[in-house]
C-alpha cells in the first residue's frame, strides 16, 4: 500500500513566548515493511532536517524559535510505500540492546491486576503465543473508548477502569508482556482508516516486544491484532511520554493552545516502490 501522510501540529501562544525549545521526532525510517519514498518536515514554514538518530535508531533533532514567538507550527508529510510483514521489525545496527525495554517507567508499572493479566496470558506454547492471547486479552479487558482517559493515566488506572484509547491499550501490554519477561516498547505512528475520511484520523500506537530469532513483533491491541499494511511507524520509547515525537519547553508565563490536523490517504499502487519495500 502506498500512504500519504500530512500531520500539522500547531501551538498558539496567548501571548508571544520569550523562547521556544523543541525536541523533533519525526522522521520515520525505511524498514522490512515500509520504504519512505519522500518526507518533509517543516517548523513556521522553514525546512529542517534530522542531525542524529538517538538510541531507538529514530532521527532526532532540537529547534529552538528565533525569538519571541506568537506560534509554532510544526508540519511532517511525505509518502510511505508499506507491505504487511505480520508486524515483524528487525532491530537495526546502532539500537540500545534490547533488554533494555524491560525497564520499567511511572506510566507502565505493574500492579497485581497487570500481574495477574499476563498471568492468564501465559501459553504452553511459547512466548508468540503467549504474546498474541495478550493482545486479545487487553482488547477484551479494555475497550477502546474516547475521552476516557488522559495523557498521564498509567497502564493500572486504564486497567481498573476498563475503557481506554490505544495510548492506554498499548502501556497495558508493554506492562503485562515486562512481566512475562519479554522487552517490549510503545510505538508511535499512523494507521490508514479505510472506513474514515482522509481528513479525519488521528497519530495511532501499538507495541513492540522483542523474540529472540525472530525480532521485534508488533501487537495493535486496538485492532486485536499484528500491524498490517495500513500502518507507518515513526518512532519508539519505553513509553508514550519516551515516544512522544514532539517534546517542548515555553519560556515565559505565556499559556499556549494545542491544535492537531491529521491527513491520511491512499495513493495509486506503485510497483517498483512495492519490489523495494519487498527487497
Amino acid at each position: 500500500m502506498r500512504i500519504s501522510i500530512r500531520h500539522e501540529t500547531r501551538y498558539d501562544y496567548a501571548e508571544p513566548a520569550a523562547g521556544v525549545f523543541m525536541r523533533l521526532r519525526l522522521w520515520p525510517r525505511s524498514t522490512g515493511g515500509q520504504k519512505v519514498e519522500r518526507w518533509r518536515v517543516t517548523v513556521n514554514e522553514r525546512e529542517i532536517a534530522p542531525l542524529v538518530a538517538n538510541g531507538y535508531g529514530d532521527g532526532e533533532t532540537v529547534w529552538r524559535a528565533p525569538g519571541r514567538v506568537e506560534a509554532v507550527a510544526i508540519v511532517a508529510e511525505g509518502d510511505v510505500s508499506t507491505l504487511d510483514c505480520q508486524g515483524v521489525t528487525p532491530a537495526l545496527p546502532g539500537e540500545v540492546r534490547q533488554r533494555m525495554f524491560l525497564r520499567e517507567t511511572p506510566l507502565t508499572q505493574a500492579d497485581d491486576a497487570l500481574r495477574d493479566l499476563a498471568d492468564q496470558a501465559r501459553c504452553a506454547e511459547g512466548d508468540l503465543a503467549s504474546l498474541h492471547a495478550l493482545c486479545g486479552l487487553v482488547r477484551e479487558a479494555v475497550p477502546w473508548r474516547a475521552g476516557s482517559s488522559h495523557v498521564a493515566t498509567t497502564a493500572a488506572e486504564a486497567l481498573a477502569q476498563r475503557a481506554g484509547v490505544c495510548q492506554d491499550q498499548t502501556h497495558i501490554f508493554i506492562a503485562a508482556a515486562r512481566c512475562l519477561g519479554l522487552p517490549a516498547r510503545y510505538v508511535v505512528g499512523y494507521l490508514r482508516d479505510p472506513e474514515r475520511p482522509d481528513s479525519d484520523h488521528d497519530p495511532h500506537a501499538w507495541a513492540e516486544a522483542w523474540l529472540d530469532g525472530l525480532g521485534w513483533v508488533g501487537f495493535d491491541c486496538t485492532l486485536g491484532h499484528c500491524p498490517v499494511d495500513g500502518h507507518v511507524r515513526l518512532c519508539c520509547g519505553l513509553d508514550a511520554a519516551d515516544a512522544a515525537p514532539i517534546r517542548g519547553v515555553l519560556v515565559g508565563p505565556s499559556e499556549s493552545r494545542l491544535s492537531h490536523d491529521v491527513q491520511i490517504a491512499s495513493l495509486p499502487p506503485d510497483g517498483a516502490a512495492q519490489v523495494q519495500v519487498q527487497q
